[in-house]
């Protein structure tokens, strides 16, 4: 295929939303090499919002139990390549002999275990969207090196009047993601609590339903007149545009991390078992405005390259022991 322009492109990434997110780029490298080529999207059907803030694609097909149906629905022969950008099981299987080329991305996970297992750093941190953009490197004939934000067009239908429905103005106050799919990324409601009481800008909370319980131990414990929770009432569209319009986003390794990293808004991170050696960081030409925060010298860090509901050792060091005076002060500057 190198040297002659692909018609139409298929990407398959099945979950979750940072992943998902961190696929935009290449969809706008694929623009950037072949203006009039059509592209498609596979994903799983909770995640098919999330594709209407990524420019340039075409038709969604969303994936719900059956990998059979998903093939039939696909019609594989229409498509000049396939980009298999989660690569597991479930997408060989679904791309098994579908009879085009399908591209690969390297997922490191060699590098991974002895990271986790014996915390052997990689010799260079290579970010997951520059590994996205390896198959596109494999039909590009001149490949010139792409490094941008992650584009990210929210929907007309998720921009609202902040100050009406929150009673904070937009560009004053701080959001706080609270959430993340584990507990181990996660700072406890009590540290953040006493994080927030040092804060001298209003707060606005993000998460959602299943963070209902953890914000409302935030307010309980916090001022009140300066705390305001969207956590449980909004879609992840209505929350890209309250990171958007914050005036700092405060955030774990989750899903609106990478989302804030498209939009010119200060992102401080803290990070639990996690750590950027993954590859799994906010993806922004040169780190501008990006801040991290995390325990150093942990010998059981990282523990895991997704999380744990509840710290392996019992301790959670990795959030206990953060400095939230210093994260606080960071934030006030």
């Amino acid at each position: 295929m190198r040297g002659t322009a692909p018609q139409k492109i298929l990407i398959v990434r099945f979950s979750s939303i940072g992943d998902i997110v961190l696929t935009f780029p290449v969809v706008a490298a694929i623009k950037s090499c072949f203006p009039s080529c059509k592209i498609d999207y596979v994903t799983k059907k909770q995640f098919a919002s999330l594709l209407e803030a990524c420019p340039g694609l075409n038709q969604t097909f969303l994936y719900t139990d059956s990998l059979s149906q998903l093939r039939q629905a696909l019609d594989f022969k229409q498509y000049d390549a396939v980009f298999d950008l989660h690569h597991n099981l479930r997408t060989r299987l679904l791309l098994f002999a579908c009879g085009v080329p399908v591209f690969r991305f390297p997922k490191n996970n060699v590098q991974k275990w002895l990271l986790t297992k014996f915390k052997v750093r990689p010799k260079r941190r290579t970010h997951v969207v520059e590994r996205y953009l390896q198959p596109l490197k494999r039909i590009v004939q001149d490949w010139v090196p792409l490094h941008s934000t992650i584009p990210y067009a929210i929907p007309k239908s998720a921009q609202f009047d902040i100050e009406k429905r929150f009673s904070v103005k937009p560009k004053t106050y701080i959001a706080i993601a609270i959430g993340a799919q584990f507990a181990t990324k996660r700072m406890p409601a009590d540290l953040l609590s006493k994080l927030i009481n040092q804060l001298n800008s209003p707060v606005l909370l993000l998460g959602g339903k299943e963070d209902v319980e953890t914000a409302q131990l935030i307010l309980k414990n916090s001022d009140q007149n300066r705390v305001f929770s969207a956590v449980g009432q909004t879609n992840i569209q209505e929350s890209a545009w309250l990171v958007k319009n914050a005036k700092a986003l405060l955030t774990h390794d989750t899903g609106l991390m990478h989302i804030g990293a498209s939009f010119d808004v200060p992102i401080h991170v803290i990070w639990g078992n996690t750590t950027r050696d993954f590859g799994m960081y906010p993806y922004r030409l040169e780190q501008e405005d990006v801040f991290h925060y995390e325990v150093a010298d942990l010998a059981c860090r990282p523990c895991s390259k997704i999380g744990h509901q509840q710290c392996p050792k019992g301790h959670f060091d990795c959030m206990r022991k953060q400095d939230i005076n210093q994260i606080a002060a960071a934030l006030n500057q």
